[in-house]
């Protein structure tokens, strides 16, 4: 599935429950689901906050593909893009208590692999499936 959703907060939560259809759809397990909810929406959130500054005319390009033994998940924002290494350690001492900045921390514990494209304005996200695998809703594998 593919969307484009203009940069407003308000507009995450349906695209989400759409999101969540789609993965029940193919029968994945429970907690691996819950993992890419949690991802994409803190990869969302983050592009158009920090890459589209919140303009509603600047879009988040969004795909999501169920593969039978993997998710892949891409978030791109139409911003200037940033340099991944330099995000602070958000475990780190002088880190702890700031209220945010966990964000890109999270998605690298919940998903398998995480990669950087564009800059830093692309966030490309694989989950790869336990249990006996997904039902490809992609026609590929």
């Amino acid at each position: 599935m593919r969307q484009e959703l203009p940069s407003r907060l308000e507009n995450i939560p349906l695209f989400l429950a759409q999101c969540l259809q789609y993965l029940n759809s193919a029968s994945l397990p429970e907690s691996d689901i819950f993992d890419i909810r949690i991802s994409l929406e803190e990869a969302i959130v983050n592009a158009m906050k920090h890459g589209n500054r919140f303009d509603p005319a600047r879009t988040v390009d969004i795909s999501l593909e169920i593969f039978p033994s993997r998710v892949v998940a891409e978030v791109t924002d139409k911003g200037v893009g940033f340099d991944h290494a330099m995000i602070p350690d958000p475990t780190h001492q002088d880190n702890l208590k700031k209220p945010s900045g966990r964000g890109v921390f999270l998605i690298k514990q919940l998903m398998d692999e995480v990669e950087f494209f564009d800059c830093g304005r692309t966030i490309k996200m694989i989950k790869f499936i336990k249990q006996g695998g997904a039902h490809d809703t992609t026609g590929k594998s």
